[in-house]
């Protein structure tokens, strides 16, 4: 056995490096924002590339009657799938750094975000893990219990709490992740994606934005530095390329391997904060974060024989990738 990183284990990496890329931004800057508004913004960038490039082939695929018409069903989809996210996913994100701190939260939401793929992929969508992948996944959830640990010093009176709140955070990305593979595999579309799911995120966030404002006035905005603005749009572009890539993960893979290999993001942050802030890791910590890699590589074992079959099925699901994406700009065309 070998282990084999298909195109959508690749993106998936990608995806985990560009979420380190928002974090080490993030935390360079170490910019002072209310997190509701702070998740609108890192969206921002998304929304306005995916409707740029939409909009200018008339945006068909939104439209009911036309032709490219995605239907109903996978609009609600795609609005479901950013407000999962964007919404509950980090509205219970900000729940957990408060009640159990950093270390706790971020391990909790990779282990969610793993769990959830698993579960999800298997009886949602049909398409159970392998054996490698499962045990892959246990060995990288003892690496984040490690990490955890490593990381808890001082562990906040509501922990267990926080850790709840952790795990429903990547609960919640494992969720998206489900819902746009549920697009991808009917219609391969990676702007229309993005856009759908953008709106899904950007509406409820900026009702809640105008709602707090209203009861509240300056609750939101009150102490807000364009400083501050410019660094979370710039780690909003990061941000864009990590969701084109988990779009594109899970248009050629599953959630399951799509978040498996997404607990990458451990390692690079490890890294970053090795090199870039100078930090040195505790032995719990490289136990960790060596617990990770070695999960990620025991998820992508594949024999020989097998590797065969898989990039024959990538092959098969890539043509008929083009072909529905041929078809969409054919019928887009069509009504120029």
């Amino acid at each position: 056995m070998l282990p084999h990183f298909g195109r959508g284990e690749r993106w998936a990496l990608l995806a985990a490096a560009s979420y380190t890329v928002v974090n080490i931004t993030l935390r360079a800057a170490a910019p002072e924002i209310d997190p509701v508004l702070g998740a609108f913004l890192r969206q921002v960038p998304v929304a306005v590339i995916a409707w740029l490039v939409v909009l200018r082939s008339g945006a068909v695929e939104f439209r009911p009657g036309h032709p490219a018409f995605l239907g109903r069903d996978l609009v609600w989809v795609l609005l479901a799938s950013g407000a999962v996210s964007l919404v509950l996913g980090n509205i219970a994100y900000q729940l957990a750094l408060v009640t159990a701190g950093l270390g706790v939260s971020v391990s909790g939401i990779q282990a969610g975000s793993v769990l959830g793929g698993l579960v999800l992929s298997a009886v949602s969508l049909r398409e159970p893990p392998t054996r490698q992948q499962t045990l892959g996944a246990a060995i990288i959830l003892a690496g984040l219990a490690a990490i955890g640990v490593a990381q808890a010093g001082g562990l906040l009176d509501l922990w267990y709490l926080g850790l709840l709140f952790a795990v429903g955070a990547g609960s919640c990305y494992a969720a998206s992740n489900a819902l746009t593979r549920v697009v991808q595999k009917r219609r391969p579309l990676l702007f229309v994606t993005l856009a759908g799911s953008s709106v899904g995120g950007l509406v409820p966030l900026a009702a809640i934005i105008a709602l707090r404002e209203i009861a509240t006035p300056g609750a939101v905005f009150g102490s807000l530095a364009p400083a501050t603005v410019a660094v979370v749009l710039a780690a909003g572009l990061a941000n864009a390329l990590a969701l084109a890539s988990l779009a594109l993960a899970v248009r050629y893979t599953t959630v399951a391997s799509t978040n498996v290999v997404s607990a990458a993001a451990i390692v690079f942050s490890f890294v970053g904060s090795v090199l870039i802030f100078g930090e040195v890791g505790t032995p719990p910590m490289v136990v960790g974060v060596l617990l990770v890699i070695a999960g990620l590589l025991v998820a992508q074992l594949r024999r020989q024989g097998r590797l065969g079959e898989g990039a024959a099925g990538v092959a098969r699901e890539e043509g008929a990738g083009v072909a529905a994406d041929e078809e969409g700009r054919s019928a887009g065309g069509a009504t120029a």
